[in-house]
């Protein structure tokens, strides 16, 4: 942040005096408004012709003249504004605005004087008197050229009168910013001193005390100075603090102290100068309402301060042990020897500094730089983020992020106003040093405790900033891994409120609507992206997915036959049509169209083959289907569906200690999202069915079921071990499957469902009625499975089950009656 000159809005508003009796509103309408016409002019001059640069102050300038052209401001004719940026801020044409604006404004009507910029004063005997430095002013000598500065007096001369003649003048005036001009600190006091002066009844806003500098930074706004920023805010409806609708002075002289105090850690308080209790400003509604969903969504950052031309001065103040000391506080500070090595580094530096040197203004200075210094790192993880595109970091980047913002919550302390921010930031690092870009790839079930402990601290963080994107995004991942979608829901909707128009998280929004099965949410997503970006097949290849889940048939071929179309899409939309083939349980098709698959495969299709071996299987073609699997396994090793089929296999041919070390294969090579369709479930599980009912078994047994495959593999070997005589009463093993079977929340009803079968084996009748009413409650709803599975034989005489069927089947008991 670079201390800033002379940022002035000098607004005249004369407006007529008000007499009221306490409790009594006398008649004579809105004095809110001028009854006339407003004026202004508008000076901002970051770039002078040969005194020292300014940063935003023609920022600050051109905000005021766009605010007064909206809606918030008025809408104040063009034609009504003279502006004056950088070089064209000169004393003839300033002085011809003022003349023409004095001529033109009569009584009852506003005329704002706003000035960013440089102030001095070189003749330090002159009383009341002070400059505000034009383009051309050179860098002392000013009383040689005055065409090249404008004069306190001069300014009381030409606009006070105005006041005086019932013309609401208002001065808005930022012209404190920097010491290093030929009158130094205390030509820049008195020139403050001298806008402070009341000349009558004109109104005076300016940026800070007589004895203050006035801030500027790009972390505020943009690149914005301190005090413009938040006066722009107030008037456009934040410092209505009654909300009645109306900005008077104390409301907006409160609303900019509070602002620009606080974010100046008290090194800058504004100054409002006329009749406080005046009210000035109507507020928009829209505007503030649409100011406070932009304000929500900001992250509030620590300014770094540039103290250029007075840091010369408190240096030569110091010993030569305090010279020696700073000059290695600045050297680290410069080298981002911030914390480490321990040895020697800023921070040691700026505590040793401050022991000794506490009550010299570079203190403060140096405490701010380096907390600022200590936010960079994260800055530079977060901000590609913010931007919508890919920060290029590592975990380890993040644990040192992490690091140096806890080192800047100590040196700021709690009672700073950042602190909770600097919190929130220094959980979110720390959790991302766990889990930075984790991804499908990376991810399987050993990472689960990992990514639980990153999730957590994630919350944690997101109590402090509930609106920072990056958290709730990386939220919404996590839950994802751990299967938690109704929050990974809550999050990804919650991030397109922050950034709608985000692709990645609209994207997982869809995949997490797929996941909960609610297909229409996820369709409406996926072609809407699909239609924006043609350029993305894996938006189509997801929609296809959607289509097929819920048996739009027409609509699926439709959009299979397009990609099939396209040379780049002939693989996947084969492919496709060899899954859609394979859960109509029709095996010529489906074998036809993973062959054709494979002829665009660039390599070996581990997966097609896999595929052909899977409708194999289901259609009791056991040798063939071994065949595909082991084909498979020998091109890779690690393929995961092949180990989960090849363990099917063995475990219906009586080899579970095999099958078990096929599933256990399959845990540890698959992704922790990998899924798997699942048709005729009636193979699977070593389980048997009651068939009686053959129009029942034959539905359930066409029935298409998406399971993870991670998932599907414990509860696999759940099976096989406890079908193993005198293994089901191994209740250490058993426990420990189970307790890793819930930690996939998705399945929690099949999974107590699956207690319920196990304990019925047990013969243990209590303990399978209440896992099955658990089960019934979470919404386990295959009815046929309930009545069908010999694993529940055991239970299903006994005089609690049938009341179980009745209350959350009540349609289907009625028909079997």
């Amino acid at each position: 942040m670079k201390i800033k000159s002379i940022f002035f809005v000098l607004a005249t508003i004369i407006g007529f005096a008000v007499h009221a009796q306490r409790g009594i509103e006398l008649p004579g309408g809105d004095t809110t408004k001028p009854t006339g016409t407003t004026y202004a002019i508008i000076i901002g001059l970051s770039k002078y012709k040969e005194v020292p640069s300014l940063q935003f102050a023609h920022k600050d300038a051109q905000a005021f003249e766009d605010f007064l052209l909206s809606e918030a401001g008025g809408k104040v004719p063009r034609s009504n504004i003279e502006t004056f940026l950088n070089e064209n801020a000169t004393r003839n044409n300033v002085a011809d605005a003022i003349s023409i604006m004095a001529r033109k404004a009569k009584p009852g009507d506003r005329l704002y004087f706003f000035f960013a910029g440089h102030g001095d004063m070189e003749d330090l005997t002159q009383i009341e008197n002070g400059l505000l430095l034009l383009y051309n002013s050179p860098n002392g000598n000013y009383f040689g050229m005055k065409d090249d500065v404008l004069e306190i007096l001069d300014l009381k001369r030409y606009l006070s009168p105005l006041a005086e003649r019932g013309v609401e003048m208002i001065f808005i005036v930022d012209a404190c910013h920097s010491g290093n001009l030929n009158g130094g600190i205390k030509g820049v006091e008195k020139t403050a001193s001298a806008l402070a002066a009341s000349w009558g009844k004109e109104y005076k806003i300016l940026s800070c005390q007589p004895n203050q500098l006035s801030l500027e930074s790009e972390e505020w706004g943009g690149g914005r100075g301190l005090f413009s920023l938040h006066l722009e805010e107030g008037m456009k409806g934040l410092a209505d603090r009654n909300n009645d609708g109306r900005i008077s002075f104390s409301e907006l002289d409160r609303y900019i102290r509070d602002k620009v105090e606080t974010f100046s850690e008290d090194k800058q308080i504004p100054l409002i100068v006329g009749d406080l209790s005046k009210s000035f400003v109507n507020v928009n509604p829209a505007v503030l309402a649409a100011l406070k969903i932009q304000k929500a969504k900001e992250r509030p950052a620590l300014a770094q301060v540039n103290p250029k031309g007075v840091e010369e001065k408190y240096v030569d103040s110091l010993d030569p042990a305090g010279k020696k000391l700073y000059a290695s506080y600045k050297k680290n500070l410069t080298d981002r020897k911030l914390i480490w090595p321990l040895d020697t580094n800023a921070l040691k530096d700026y505590k040793a500094f401050a022991k000794k040197y506490n009550d010299n203004p570079l203190t403060p200075l140096m405490r701010r730089n380096l907390a600022a210094a200590l936010n960079q790192r994260f800055d530079s993880i977060v901000s590609p983020l913010l931007r919508g595109e890919t920060s290029f970091s590592t975990r380890d980047m993040c644990y040192y992020a992490s690091m140096e913002l806890d080192s800047c919550m100590q040196l700021l302390g709690e009672q700073h106003y950042m602190y909770q921010n600097l919190k929130a930031r220094k959980l979110y690092m720390e959790a991302m040093s766990y889990t930075w870009a984790l991804n499908d790839n990376e991810y399987n079930f050993t990472w689960r405790p990992v990514v639980d402990k990153s999730t957590k601290l994630l919350e944690a963080s997101a109590e402090l900033e509930p609106n920072a994107s990056y958290t709730i995004m990386a939220l919404g991942i996590q839950y994802t891994f751990l299967y938690e979608y109704e929050k990974a829901n809550k999050a990804f909707e919650k991030f397109l409120e922050l950034r709608p128009y985000d692709l990645y998280a609209k994207y997982s929004l869809g995949l997490v609507y797929s996941k909960m099965k609610q297909y229409d949410k996820a369709q409406k997503i996926f072609e809407e992206l699909a239609t924006k970006y043609p350029e993305y097949s894996d938006f189509r290849i997801q929609l296809a997915d959607i289509l097929m889940n819920t048996d739009k048939d027409v609509q699926f071929m439709k959009l299979t036959d397009k990609m099939m179309d396209e040379p780049n899409e002939k693989l996947i939309g084969n492919f496709l049509k060899g899954i859609y083939y394979s859960r109509k349980d029709n095996m010529d098709s489906a074998i036809y169209f993973y062959n054709e698959s494979k002829k665009y495969f660039n390599g070996y299709c581990s997966i097609c083959d896999n595929n052909i071996g899977h409708i194999y299987f289901v259609n009791n073609n056991t040798d063939s289907a071994r065949k595909y699997f082991r084909q498979v396994l020998a091109k890779d090793s690690t393929y995961p569906f092949a180990h989960f089929n090849l363990g099917v296999i063995e475990d219906k041919e009586g080899d579970p200690s095999a099958a078990i070390k096929s599933f256990y294969s399959t845990i540890v090579n698959a992704k922790g999202s990998t899924e798997g369709f699942i048709t005729k479930l009636h193979l699977y599980l070593g389980k048997s069915y009651d068939t009686s009912n053959r129009k029942a078994f034959e539905e359930f047994s066409k029935r298409t079921y998406i399971f993870n495959m991670a998932y599907f593999s414990y509860l696999s070997i759940l099976y096989a071990y406890i079908r193993v005589p005198g293994l089901i009463d191994s209740t250490t093993a058993v426990d420990y499957v189970f307790e890793q079977l819930f930690t996939y929340k998705q399945y929690e009803a099949t999974t107590w469902f699956h207690h319920a079968c196990y304990k019925a084996m047990k013969k243990d009748k209590t303990g399978a009625v209440e896992s099955l009413d658990k089960a019934l409650k979470l919404g386990f709803g295959s009815y046929y499975q309930l009545i069908g599975d010999k694993d529940l034989d055991f239970i299903r005489q006994t005089p609690e089950f049938n009341p179980l069927l009745e209350k959350y089947f009540p349609e289907e008991t009625k028909k079997t009656k």
